[in-house]
């Protein structure tokens, strides 16, 4: 399981200090640790995940530093235009860092309702273009993951 201490520690050395999303089960003790962390201010609960992607693009643009969107894979369905349209690197070019909770990863038991989504997560991110990996459990291989992003 990873260490959400020493992932938060990563990403705030990188200059990384905001957040916004849509909290996950598979990301509970990354979001409780968000929250307890984070001023209420620079950790934004959102509506929807295409709500997050447009503050954290926001804050990249008046700050210049990117931020952490979080979500179940469920949401990215409402991410695409947000991503596309305002993110890309052929519009605005705005970095963030996505963190997704796979529910329904193939090979992995889950409900019914999320097999699907699991099956395409990794598809709809290639199809708009967004580099992904899976972020290893081990710490170092966690921070060499948020270095390559």
């Amino acid at each position: 399981m990873l260490d959400c201490q020493a992932f938060y520690e990563v990403l705030q050395s990188r200059g990384v200090d905001f957040y916004a999303g849509v909290p996950d089960s598979l990301l509970k003790d990354f979001c409780a640790y968000v929250t307890d962390h984070t001023p209420p201010e620079r950790n934004v609960i959102t509506a929807n995940e295409g709500s997050a992607v447009a503050l954290a693009s926001g804050y990249y643009l008046g700050t210049g530093k990117p931020g952490v969107v979080y979500m179940q894979n469920s949401g990215l369905g409402n991410t695409v235009n947000p991503l596309t349209s305002l993110a890309d690197v052929k519009v605005y070019g705005i970095p963030m860092l996505l963190v997704v909770g796979w529910r329904g990863e193939p090979g992995k038991k889950d409900e019914p309702q999320h097999v699907t989504m699991g099956v395409v997560t990794t598809g709809v991110l290639d199809a708009i273009g967004v580099p992904w990996e899976v972020l290893p459990d081990e710490q170092d291989a966690a921070a060499a993951a948020v270095e390559r992003a």
